[in-house]
């Protein structure tokens, strides 16, 4: 039985080590946190040996599924190593997550894009919503707490690349489970730039909200989609 109040996963690959040593040192200072780093095949290695590494780098989600798998608590949380999430927004969402028995709470982010990355979001969220018959206001947020054995459920089907937050997300809306969404304050990026790329990752996650909102959606048709879920994952 872990004594932690929940184990905090972080996925990095090159970020500042600074930032990411004062969020450590946040969460350790808030009290009830096991925090997890997970280094998805940075140029220069994270310098402590608490942290786990991926090298190659495989991705954003797998570099969460290692993280996930080694947490000790019942209830994970995930956030970004880009100084982007508080700490205090963790605790927001944690405290809502335990006052409510939730199975996931998401940090809504209400972001104000413009163009491209607006509309593509959008268009995202409503195609989501169809499968689910639930309003998505944030699909990808990376904020987020859940409870870790429903999710290890989901490693077959969840996207070892970007799409893991939106595979899980729409994983677990169409099952039933309990979802929720508390607004949260998203400062900017304080270092490099973001590693996702609009057309090629929005693809991607088009293809996985297709696929696995049939096959969740669908029952009888889950054995015979399976295959193709690995091609959606590709």
């Amino acid at each position: 039985m872990s004594n932690y109040r929940a184990s905090v996963v972080i996925p990095i690959r090159d970020e500042d080590w600074a930032i990411i040593a004062k969020l450590k040192t946040d969460l350790h200072t808030a009290g009830g946190y096991e925090v997890i780093v997970v280094d998805d095949g940075s140029v220069t290695p994270y310098p402590y040996p608490t942290v786990l590494r991926l090298d190659p780098p495989v991705g954003y989600g797998a570099a969460l599924k290692l993280g996930i798998q080694t947490a000790t608590c019942p209830i994970i949380v995930t956030m970004d190593g880009d100084g982007q999430h508080s700490v205090e927004d963790v605790n927001r969402l944690v405290d809502f997550f335990t006052y409510f028995d939730a199975d996931m709470v998401i940090g809504d982010r209400r972001l104000k894009e413009r163009g491209l990355r607006l509309c593509g979001r959008k268009f995202l969220n409503w195609t989501a919503t169809l499968f689910t018959g639930r309003w998505i206001p944030d699909l990808n947020s990376g904020l987020r707490v859940f409870k870790r054995q429903i999710m290890l459920g989901y490693f077959p089907i969840l996207s070892d690349k970007f799409s893991f937050t939106t595979s899980s997300t729409l994983s677990m809306l169409a099952d039933g489970y309990k979802v929720d969404w508390l607004p949260i304050k998203v400062s900017p990026r304080k270092f490099g730039l973001s590693k996702v790329h609009v057309w090629s990752d929005g693809w991607r996650t088009l293809k996985l909200i297709i696929w696995i909102g049939l096959a969740l959606r669908t029952r009888w048709l889950r054995q015979w989609l399976r295959p193709l879920w690995a091609w959606a994952r590709a």
